[in-house]
Formats: structure tokens, C-alpha cells, sequence
């Protein structure tokens, strides 16, 4: 009897642990197949991982402090489930945890996080796009990290990583729909800090953002290539028939001596089905200096056999000035677990 007590006693103290650190581990994994072509190159077939979200592996927890405060933790990694590998390709600075790792107390005044965090271009990025944060099929993602087929005559447009290492990230409570964010990374042993801020506006069938950084050398090098500064404008309205997005970011490159760039994107969501939706997106990104112009087209239909499991087919186009346009087809799976 007194064995099975104590036997209950550490069941029960092992619950109330679980239960107040709120531990779990979750990620998505993404894989694909089909032809790949950049503009002026020629065809490949792959499996490819991370098409339409890059795959990724994350644990996370919180605690309750008393008072309405509380603790809270991410640890996430990019995973390349084609080759069962280790992927560090969607992340300049080539840490483990990549994709996100940091510390937070959240509260009645927001949330204050420090480590490696989204800054808010990212988040205007994925946000205002059919196809959000995909590296391959999204036009302002590939005009911002060029991570996918690279760009001939931009380049990356973006000089800094999705989330900013060594970072001092603040979210505001939401009033009356409107949320203001700002972020900050010392320069360390680098020559600039970089900062980032931000406000977005949703009510209803109506979402809008404007976000700024100031973004500089900063350490890891490889993480903050350049001086520059970058300001994003975007907008949904979910009409019902269709979900309308577009977007607007300039890129000012006067402090490293590149070319500044302007970048749009147009796009629509059409649900056409109760669990499957046709995507389209197009962007096109502008240099100043030599009137270059990098154009992606990509349409796509993507269907959820379950919460967690959507099957998708998408063909894009790319078009550089002065090259042929290249085109890609993938079909694949993509699963949240």
C-alpha cells in the first residue's frame, strides 16, 4: 500500500511538472518532386525538401510565473528530410538552432524576447503572400533571401537573415487591432547595429502592416552582410470568394554603394473547394542602376487531406532581363506534426 502510494504520489508530481512547463515538440516536414529550371539554366529533377515551407524540427515551453507573467522558450532547427541531414541552408549565420532560439517573458505589457527572433520584414514577407513563406514558389521570398533559384540580376535583396541573432525583440498587447513591434541587435564586434520596427492592423477581413529596418554589419558577419535600409508595406482583404494580397519594399542600398531595389507582389487565394484553394502569386523586383528587372509568376493549388496533411502542384516562372525564363513544377506533401 505505502509502495503504491508512492508510486501515485510521483505519478501525480510528474503530471503537475509536465503541466506547468508545458514542454511539446513539433515541426513541419515538406518534400517534393519535380523539374527545376533558373532563367537561362537548364533542367533538373529533384526531391527537394522544403518547397512550400522549409522543414524544420522545434521544441518550445512555457511557465506560469503568478500574476499573468510568464516564461517562455523556442528552440528550432532547419532539417532536410531528403537526405536526413542537418539543413543550414535557409540560415546565413549556419547555426544549429536557426531557425529560432530565444527566451521571452510575456505579460500584461507584452512580450520581451532575447536571442535569435523574426524581425518584422520577414513577417510582412510571408504574411501578405498566397504562398507565404515558401523559399521556392513565393516571389517577395525569393526576391528577399533568393534561397530558391537565385536571382541573375538582383541577387538576394536582402542583406540579413529571417530572424536576427543576437537580438532584443518587443511585441506590444494588440489595441483595437493594432500591434506595434521593434527590435534591436548590437553591433558586438561588428561596425553598425541593426533595428527593426513595425506596426500592423487587423479587423475583420482587413489586415495591413508597415515595417522598417535599419540594418547594418553586425556580428556574425555572415549574418548582417551590409548597411542598408528597408521599408515594407503590406495588405490582405479576405473578400470571401478570394483573399487579395499585395506588397510594396523598397530596399535603400546608398550605404553600401549596390543598387537600390524596388519590389512588388500581387497576389490572390481562391478557395475552390471546402479543403483545397487555387494560389497565385507575381513579383517582380527592380535595380535602379542598370534597369534590370527579375519577374516570378507562380501558380499552384494546394489541398488539406487532413489538419495536418495538404498535398500541393505548383509550376513558376522566372524571367530575368536578358536571359530565357526558366520553369519549375514540383508536386509534394507537406505534414505539421
Amino acid at each position: 500500500m505505502f509502495t503504491k502510494k508512492i508510486v501515485a504520489g510521483a505519478a501525480l508530481l510528474a503530471l503537475a511538472a509536465a503541466a506547468q512547463a508545458q514542454v511539446k515538440v513539433y515541426g513541419s516536414l515538406d518534400l517534393s518532386v519535380g523539374s527545376y529550371k533558373a532563367s537561362g539554366g537548364k533542367s533538373t529533377t529533384q526531391v527537394s525538401s522544403g518547397n512550400m515551407m522549409t522543414s524544420f524540427i522545434g521544441f518550445s515551453g512555457s511557465e506560469d510565473l503568478g500574476g499573468g507573467l510568464k516564461a517562455e522558450f523556442a528552440l528550432e532547427s532547419f532539417i532536410a528530410p531528403d537526405t536526413g541531414s542537418a539543413s543550414s541552408v535557409y540560415n546565413m549565420a549556419g547555426g544549429f538552432w536557426g531557425r529560432g532560439s530565444f527566451v521571452a517573458l510575456t505579460g500584461g505589457f507584452g512580450k520581451v524576447a532575447l536571442g535569435q527572433y523574426d524581425n518584422a520584414i520577414f513577417t510582412n514577407g510571408y504574411t501578405y503572400n498566397p504562398f507565404g513563406s515558401s523559399m521556392m514558389f513565393s516571389p517577395t521570398m525569393r526576391h528577399y533571401y533568393a534561397l530558391g533559384l537565385g536571382n541573375a540580376n538582383s541577387g538576394n535583396a536582402l542583406a540579413f537573415d529571417t530572424g536576427w541573432v543576437n537580438s532584443i525583440t518587443y511585441e506590444s498587447p494588440v489595441f483595437s487591432g493594432f500591434q506595434a513591434t521593434a527590435q534591436f541587435s548590437p553591433k558586438e564586434s561588428g561596425t553598425s547595429n541593426s533595428t527593426t520596427v513595425g506596426l500592423s492592423y487587423n479587423a475583420g477581413a482587413l489586415s495591413a502592416a508597415l515595417a522598417y529596418a535599419d540594418a547594418g554589419n553586425g556580428s556574425p558577419a555572415s549574418a548582417y552582410l551590409a548597411e542598408q535600409q528597408i521599408t515594407a508595406l503590406g495588405v490582405s482583404y479576405d473578400f470571401g470568394v478570394l483573399k487579395a494580397f499585395g506588397q510594396y519594399t523598397k530596399v535603400d542600398n546608398s550605404d553600401n554603394g549596390a543598387a537600390d531595389e524596388d519590389l512588388y507582389q500581387l497576389g490572390v487565394s481562391v478557395p475552390v473547394t471546402e479543403k483545397g484553394s487555387v494560389l497565385a502569386s507575381w513579383g517582380q523586383d527592380k535595380v535602379k542602376n542598370n534597369g534590370g528587372k527579375d519577374t516570378i509568376f507562380s501558380l499552384g493549388y494546394d489541398h488539406f487531406i487532413s489538419k495536418r496533411t495538404d498535398l500541393y502542384a505548383v509550376i513558376s516562372n522566372k524571367k530575368d532581363t536578358g536571359l530565357k525564363s526558366g520553369n519549375t513544377f514540383a508536386v509534394g506533401i507537406k505534414h505539421a506534426f
